[in-house]
């Protein structure tokens, strides 16, 4: 327990100095309610050592017997304390609380606030590096700083949380960015945005018949996934194909919903298809499959029909499905 030196010579009265007490190695050597009341010794090396439940020993503190227990008195420049309430308006500049936090990681706090610093910084120190948590009094921000440049900002006018450095990284599957704040449409199922993808996927062309290989002078496929919808793009250029039937397009990343709910493509230019006068063409996402069906369409309205593949067809199309 802390002792002030005025509390400690009224209970103990006339005080015998003993000389200095290596607190690391306990020299000379103190024991837990062995002593002579009044006797104290100095602390010349801060230390660890367990007497009668007091181990935070610091430079100058003083170690006294009271006839039944040793006790701490706090001394030297610099506190040195288990426990420590500030009330009221003070200012704290330079004051260290360090703690070891399972075994290896050092948990270092400086309160250095003043009114007459720009800010008020928390120090939190690690085996990784240090990280300062600032209370800036110019527009009163709360900001995260590795010592040489801010990571993150917190804006106390707007709210607004700006990563000037790194992303913002979702840990756990299924978690996200939730609009339930936002407005919500009849039928709405979810206002949680849970994934984002961007990438490249490698069309084939195969025949529904016979699948067959192809060459190719161009199979290039991109994609952007937002939550559960999927945009494609593709470029297809098929120099020979030996497949026969209906032309497939295989490689979409995603497999599809299995829903009724088909996806489209528009195409955006062809060459080499087969597609009967005052028709179209197009192409349908196969219900949970990876791939699409390329199709003809009766530009008055009808029944659409499919696409015979051609060895030397030439497609470039975009469009989007549910997954």
């Amino acid at each position: 327990m802390l002792k002030t030196v005025s509390s400690v010579a009224n209970a103990l009265g006339a005080l015998n100095y003993k000389g200095t007490w290596n607190a690391s190695t306990n020299t000379p050597t103190l024991a837990s309610g062995v002593g002579t009341q009044g006797d104290y010794y100095v602390v010349s090396v801060a230390g660890a050592t367990d007497l009668d439940g007091i181990t935070n020993w610091g430079v100058g503190d003083w170690a006294a017997f009271n006839g039944s227990v040793w006790q701490r008195v706090e001394g030297g420049a610099d506190g040195n304390f288990v426990n420590l309430d500030v009330i009221g308006t003070t200012t704290t500049a330079g004051l260290l609380v360090t703690d070891e936090v399972a075994g290896n990681l050092s948990a270092t706090v400086i309160n250095s606030s003043s009114s007459g610093l720009a800010k008020s910084v928390l120090l939190l120190s690690t085996n990784g590096g240090p990280w300062y948590v600032e209370a800036r009094r110019n527009g009163g921000d709360l900001v995260i700083n590795d010592g040489s440049s801010d990571i993150m900002a917190l804006d106390r006018a707007t709210g607004n949380l700006d990563l000037v450095s790194g992303n913002l990284v979702i840990g756990t599957s299924g978690k996200g960015i939730d609009f339930s704040a936002t407005g919500t449409g009849a039928g709405a199922t979810s206002e949680l945005l849970d994934d984002y993808e961007e990438g490249a996927w490698t069309p084939v062309v195969e025949g529904s018949t016979t699948a067959g290989t192809g060459t190719y002078g161009n199979q290039i496929g991109l994609y952007t996934k937002v939550g559960r919808v999927v945009h494609f793009q593709c470029w297809l250029q098929v120099n020979s194909h030996t497949g026969t039937g209906v032309t497939l397009i295989k490689g979409l990343p995603f497999t599809s919903n299995s829903s009724n709910a088909k996806g489209t493509a528009n195409l955006n230019y062809f060459a080499n298809l087969t597609i009967s006068a005052s028709n179209t063409a197009g192409l349908q996402v196969a219900n949970g499959q990876t791939y699409l069906i390329l199709k003809e369409f009766p530009v008055g309205g009808g029944v659409a029909g499919d696409v015979a593949i051609d060895p030397n067809m030439q497609i470039n199309f975009s469009g989007s499905y549910t997954v």
